[in-house]
């Protein structure tokens, strides 16, 4: 009992910074809007608003058409990146991560460089400005974070796929037909749909693109919640529709987790190779899908960085990069680029370091008691489906009085960058650690060495490459991390994202461009030191 209890205590640390600094800020939250609007019926009049419905409806119509068109374009490159195996496989599975490490405002801005006015695939073909603005700019730029998410899933799903169960259909007589629909096909449709839920999810709550691709006609309710507290200065029925919110897409929420929990295999189980690939009809249909997906990301994170070199409107190669570092830009943030990097860089690394600290002993309880990930992964899970604008809403309602002010805006940007990447970081270390062999650890316990001690000594560091990758993602999440961020900072404590996001809405395009490209190459170098290193991101 003792020695349960003293592996039960090294989850409280994790699991008491998320309910500290998430779940009772959030509770709070809700239930001081509750007494504010007058109850349930003034939740109801507060829902019942012309511009909130509005809100609602635009999340649900660019929540469902993304899912859909994320599904039809993502399953069959899941289906050729899961099932067969073929050279640079495990590279592509890799960079399909990279547009999700990315910040939001990045593929916001490539749309407009892409579909904009004088945009680099509109001005040969203006038809397609279209993409470039409103609704479909919207989707366009949703599509780009969530195919690979889609994709990813997909091929989990192949990869939990009964191989004796196909061999069986086969040897029976069953055509490729049969052996799809029966034995591997029904894996793949559970990973497509739990990508389906999530892309609804993510682009229901999306935040960035309404804002700068449409403007308040399209507002969802993320952004919604944001105008009412930031612009209308009504704290009160921006937390209540939060409650709304969170109510409304609760079930679309435990849906992705059952179906995920499904996907995940056994602890310690290896991915099957996949299949040797044989060139058919239907392969290259499905390697044609995949590199149209690659494609498509490629274009677009070429054509910011292009932009960082031929700016829209002329001037040469560098005066991008001199707009951006002059004074005049300087001016217009109330805050010099550089000094906007090094908060950054601050914030992101001080939030990667708290997520190790806190994970390293949560990874360790989990390893002696595989049981208890499914309740600690709901509980991290959980703050990062409240939604980042409703994060960040609660702590500085909740925290920043309490800790003095606007002075304290630092912690709190670091706070909230380390709650939203702790689910991450524990996956990336648990994987790892779950396909262990125990005999290390307990030559060294045999040996006299503590529980613990031995899991320092013994299985840490042959899980180096999972720390690393651990610190890292939670890094390269802290340093494109724009929504709560936007929502906490002041002009001191100014982030190159929220500064990027002044940028394009004061159309210095240039400068932005220039910005977008410096957040770009850290993203990627993040990427690179992780793929070099021969490390795999899990999602």
């Amino acid at each position: 009992m003792k020695r349960s209890l003293t592996e039960l205590a090294m989850v409280a640390p994790i699991a008491a910074f998320v309910v500290l600094f998430a779940l009772i800020p959030v509770g709070l939250l809700f239930a001081s809007s509750i007494s504010a609007v007058g109850g349930l019926g003034g939740l109801g009049s507060l829902l019942a608003l012309p511009l909130n419905q509005r809100a609602v409806t635009n999340s649900l119509l660019q929540g469902g058409v993304s899912a859909a068109l994320a599904v039809a374009f993502g399953y069959p490159a899941g289906v050729f990146l899961g099932r067969y195996r073929w050279p640079g496989r495990d590279l592509v599975r890799s960079l399909l991560l990279v547009p999700f490490l990315l910040p939001s405002l990045i593929v916001v801005l490539g749309i407009e460089d892409l579909f904009g006015a004088g945009g680099l695939l509109t001005t040969p073909a203006p038809w397609l400005q279209f993409l470039g603005h409103g609704i479909p700019g919207i989707v366009a730029a949703n599509l780009i974070f969530n195919v690979p998410l889609v994709v990813i899933l997909t091929a989990a799903g192949c990869e939990t796929a009964s191989s004796d169960l196909e061999e069986t259909v086969v040897t029976l007589g069953g055509s490729p037909a049969r052996a799809y629909r029966d034995a591997w096909g029904r894996p793949t449709w559970i990973g497509a749909a739990a990508g389906g839920l999530l892309t609804f999810l993510f682009s229901a709550l999306s935040f960035a693109p309404p804002l700068l691709l449409c403007g308040e006609r399209c507002y969802t309710v993320e952004a919604r919640i944001w105008s009412l507290d930031q612009i209308l200065l009504a704290p009160s029925e921006a937390g209540g529709l939060a409650l709304v919110m969170v109510v409304l897409f609760l079930a679309p929420t435990l849906g992705y987790l059952y179906l995920v929990r499904r996907l995940a295999a056994p602890s310690g189980r290896k991915a099957p190779p996949g299949r040797p690939l044989v060139w058919t009809g239907t392969t290259a249909a499905l390697a044609f899908e995949t590199v149209a997906v690659l494609a498509g990301v490629t274009i677009l994170l070429g054509a910011v960085l292009f932009r960082t070199l031929v700016p829209d409107g002329g001037g040469g190669a560098g005066s991008a990069w001199t707009t951006l570092f002059g004074p005049a830009t300087s001016n217009r943030l109330g805050i010099g680029i550089p000094s906007a990097i090094a908060n950054t860089l601050l914030f992101a690394v001080a939030a990667a370091g708290i997520t190790v600290v806190l994970a390293v002993p949560a990874a360790y309880a989990v390893l002696r008691k595989p049981g208890r990930s499914s309740g600690l992964g709901l509980l991290l899970f959980v703050p990062l489906l409240l939604s980042p604008v409703v994060l960040a809403l609660s702590l500085a309602t909740f925290w920043r009085p309490l800790l003095g002010g606007e002075g304290s805006v630092w912690a709190l940007v670091i706070v909230s960058q380390t709650v939203l990447a702790l689910p991450f970081a524990l996956q990336s270390l648990g994987i790892p650690l779950a396909g262990l062999s125990a005999a290390g650890r307990e030559a060294a316990e045999s040996l006299g060495a503590g529980r613990f001690s031995a899991f320092l000594d013994a299985d840490l560091p042959r899980v180096r490459d999972g720390l690393v990758t651990a610190s890292l993602f939670a890094f390269a999440l802290g340093l494109g991390e724009f929504t709560a961020t936007y929502f906490l900072v002041t002009p001191r404590f100014t982030t190159l994202p929220v500064a990027l996001y002044g940028l394009i809405g004061a159309r210095q395009l240039p400068a932005a461009d220039a910005a977008a490209g410096l957040l770009l190459l850290l993203s990627l170098l993040v990427f690179l030191v992780i793929s070099l290193g021969g490390r795999r991101v899990e999602l």
